[in-house]
């Protein structure tokens, strides 16, 4: 009889990635549903597919999955949400993460359907879309707000504020810093701070909402533009970058003098970025995200400690870097002083 071969390694975590795809459709559903907002209070799987007009078997079923990932919960036959998924599933709280979810699906969901393709045949010989034209990033802008407020802000707010410098800074610019709603949370822990988020035209007028929805239009300006080619004004104090240098690497050199010349003396330029590491396989969140972009031809990946020594050859006189873990995958803290 043939010997069975000898198993040294467990295939759960391989396995997982197949089903992976199950749950995430199971989320998307009950998101696109609205059934989070229907589990406020503990109610039945009947009442819930009365509501919507749903089969009431399947329903529950449907239910039953969602409560296996933890998503909901169910007892004594009465379902209802965690305190998480009341948090950011329910579609009425400001905290609301569904929408920016379902945006995030239906990009991975197009790029998909045409991997295989891209892979086989490489890039195209041009890219569809200019990823730099802020007319697709307007509505993206909105979204990913309160991705932002639910976590990124926070911890950046504390790491900023708890600068040595902080105190004495007058002016601050976040530079391609969409919403504002970093510049926004910065200032207000400072009892005199002014900000300017600057922005392409279709995303400042974005901007310009959640300044007034926050009542800081005293204290955080627009500047429109091209940060690349148009001038970014002058005496700041701080100058921030959030996930928006990925698309300018060839022009860190030039870029960051710009901002060094822009800084006043002692001035901080701290960056945010979602960095790789290696030999580009790490993080893999970080290495998913960019794929798509990657195999229509573009290089958006920055490797750990391009932007550091960017900085110093750019005439910083220090860099202070680190990795902050968050729940959207680990990001790379850059801080130059002047």
């Amino acid at each position: 009889m043939k010997k069975l071969p000898e198993i040294k390694n467990s295939c759960a975590d391989i396995y997982n990635l197949v089903k992976v795809n199950v749950q995430s459709n199971l989320l998307i559903s009950a998101i696109k549903w609205k059934i989070f907002d229907y589990l406020v209070e503990s109610v039945s799987a009947q009442t819930v597919a009365e509501k919507l007009q749903f089969h009431p078997r399947n329903t529950e079923l449907f239910l039953n999955a969602l409560a296996g990932m933890e998503l909901i919960q169910k007892n004594n036959g009465m379902f209802s949400n965690t305190e998480k998924s009341s948090e950011f599933l329910v579609s009425t709280k400001s905290e609301y993460l569904g929408s920016f979810f379902l945006h995030v699906h239906k990009w991975h969901e197009q790029f998909g359907s045409n991997m295989e393709t891209l892979i086989e045949n490489g890039p195209p010989d041009k890219m569809d879309t200019n990823m730099t034209d802020g007319s697709i990033w307007a509505e993206s802008v909105r979204l990913a707000a309160a991705y932002h407020y639910c976590g990124p802000t926070q911890y950046i707010t504390k790491i900023i504020s708890s600068l040595p410098e902080f105190p004495s800074m007058k002016k601050m610019l976040d530079l391609g810093g969409g919403s504002g709603i970093y510049t926004i949370s910065i200032v207000s822990t400072h009892p005199e701070m002014k900000g300017v988020v600057f922005e392409q035209p279709p995303v400042a007028a974005i901007t310009r909402e959640f300044i007034r929805q926050y009542d800081a239009k005293d204290r955080v300006a627009v500047m429109e533009g091209d940060y690349i080619t148009d001038s970014i004004g002058d005496s700041y104090d701080l100058i921030f970058a959030s996930a928006t240098l990925n698309f300018f690497k060839d022009l860190f050199d030039e870029l960051f003098r710009k901002i060094y010349d822009a800084l006043n003396p002692g001035g901080v330029f701290i960056t945010h970025q979602d960095g790789v590491k290696d030999e580009r396989t790490k993080p893999a969140y970080h290495v998913s995200e960019f794929l798509s972009a990657e195999l229509h031809g573009a290089d958006f990946a920055i490797p750990q400690g391009m932007i550091a020594d960017s900085m110093l050859q750019s005439g910083f006189k220090s860099v202070r870097s680190f990795t902050q873990q968050s729940d959207f995958g680990d990001m790379d803290i850059d801080i130059g002083r002047k």
